[in-house]
């Protein structure tokens, strides 16, 4: 039985918010960088395993040399930069405001694949929902704050969140027609994860090759609970949610429609992170979520 698209892009969703959540409890504790390289490490231990139980081999010899580099530049982009940028951001600014800037990904995706995959021009519902999804951004940036987090933390967190958003989207449209040509093959897509994964593996433990005080890095995470927490968000979110994720956009084919699933991780992430992190969900945040979401909703549906 194969399983649609948009289930794998829904549990994906679901995966990832639960390691927010996690990553965020861990981001004041452990340095961002280093909570980067370790679930990179820790996910493709178990993407290695999953391959020799699978009996698949780590590399697929009939990569062509431009789909080799399309692959490593997307790792580099997507598993090394912008999750390293990401889990910096959700350091700053907290998972609700980040959830809800995530919302712009699909109109980043799309303008990309307008440029790269030549995609159809936007009517006038998905001009519309974009516009409504900018507009919930711009609720989100000016939302006046209490003692909770300085305005500039909160430019820089969020300026930072959307240079992720630009990397991973990057990463995912110049690979996009790649996954359609291996669709029918989910060993295929299994490896290219991988391959992905193991470049962001590279990248991320340079990136703390060049961080002064590794010793204080390592020792932040002696502590049991944080290394539970570490193993626990990165077998869900790195593993389980980059498996789904993966398989989400090659089987929808309109690449924005993958994307807009995954935006329902906001409404996730907003209920997890008010429970478990006590984060405000203030009355500016739910209007911004609703019109984020049905901006998505509209530029994407009809």
């Amino acid at each position: 039985m194969i399983i649609p698209g948009e289930i794998f892009s829904l549990m994906a969703a679901i995966f990832w918010s639960i390691a927010v959540v996690i990553f965020k409890s861990l981001s004041h504790k452990v340095s961002p960088f280093l909570i980067n390289a370790l679930k990179n490490t820790i996910a493709l231990i178990c993407f290695s395993i999953l391959l020799i139980y699978l009996k698949i081999p780590f590399w697929n010899e009939n990569f062509t040399r431009v789909e080799s580099i399309k692959f490593i530049i997307s790792g580099l982009l997507g598993m090394g930069v912008a999750d390293a940028v990401f889990i910096y951001a959700l350091s700053l600014v907290g998972a609700s405001r980040i959830a809800i800037l995530n919302c712009l990904e699909p109109l980043v995706i799309y303008f990309l694949s307008l440029l790269f995959l030549s995609s159809m021009e936007l009517n006038n519902l998905e001009a519309m929902g974009f516009l409504i999804v900018i507009i919930s951004i711009m609720i989100i940036s000016y939302e006046k704050e209490s003692n909770e987090i300085s305005n500039i933390k909160k430019i820089k967190g969020l300026s930072l969140q959307f240079i992720a958003i630009v990397c991973s989207s990057i990463a995912m449209v110049m690979i996009k027609n790649n996954l359609n040509l291996y669709q029918s093959n989910p060993n295929v897509i299994i490896q290219i994860a991988v391959f992905r994964l193991f470049v962001g593996f590279i990248v991320s433990w340079l990136i703390i090759s060049f961080i002064k005080n590794k010793k204080n890095l390592i020792s932040s995470i002696k502590n049991k609970k944080i290394i539970i927490k570490i193993f626990t968000s990165s077998i869900v979110g790195t593993f389980m949610a980059l498996t789904c994720w993966i398989m989400g956009q090659t089987y929808i084919q309109k690449l924005a429609l993958a994307s807009i699933i995954g935006q329902t991780s906001l409404i996730f992430i907003m209920f997890l992170s008010w429970f478990f992190l006590n984060e405000k969900i203030t009355s500016t945040r739910i209007i911004a979520s609703i019109f984020a979401l049905f901006g998505v909703f509209l530029s994407n549906y009809f």
